[in-house]
């Protein structure tokens, strides 16, 4: 069978109408494939300008907090150099308050020391009345006269007998040391 001149149009004008609907839909195609192009790019650029402006907000906000932890730590720091100063003062001030109140404590201490010793020193070895007192003051009728020394031999004490009483001295001693005495005998 041969194609006859009426099938030659319809092959024609199918072949048309295929060419036509094969430019229609290649363009349809084409739009579509630009508007999906620009919209992608629309919304890329979007993002990309949304990241932008992200990465500087968090740029400000990691300058914001950087600085605001710097301020703090410099805070901080004054602090406890002012901490460590008033320490310090506090420490000097503790160290001459104590030496202050603890020095006349410890000297006094050592004085008693000092001094107990010697008493003991004193009270193990007591002073011999001497026999020569004695007799001195038995040629001027003071028999009984008792001398008496204070603990660690620091001054006398003389118990003088009944009878005796002191009396103002005839010439007057202005270095001190002598008392002058009447008895029976002086009298």
């Amino acid at each position: 069978m041969k194609p006859g001149p009426q099938m030659n149009t319809l092959l024609q004008n199918l072949q048309a109408k295929l060419e036509t609907q094969s430019h229609a839909t290649e363009e349809q195609t084409q739009q579509l494939l630009n508007d999906f192009e620009q919209r992608l790019s629309q919304a890329l650029n979007a993002a990309l300008r949304k990241i932008e402006t992200d990465m500087r907000d968090l740029e400000k906000l990691s300058s914001s907090i950087n600085n605001r932890t710097a301020h703090q730590i410099d805070a901080q720091a004054s602090s406890i150099r002012d901490a460590t100063a008033a320490l310090e003062e506090s420490r000097k001030e503790w160290r001459t308050v104590t030496w202050k109140t603890m020095l006349p404590t410890y000297l006094a201490g050592v004085f008693l020391t000092f001094w107990v010793l010697l008493m003991a020193v004193q009270l193990t070895f007591p002073e011999q009345p001497s026999a020569i007192e004695a007799q001195s003051l038995a040629a001027f009728g003071l028999d009984g006269t008792r001398v008496t020394r204070g603990l660690g031999g620091l001054g006398q004490v003389v118990n003088l007998p009944r009878g005796v009483a002191l009396a103002n001295c005839p010439i007057p001693n202005l270095g001190g040391g002598e008392v002058c005495v009447e008895t029976a005998k002086t009298r």
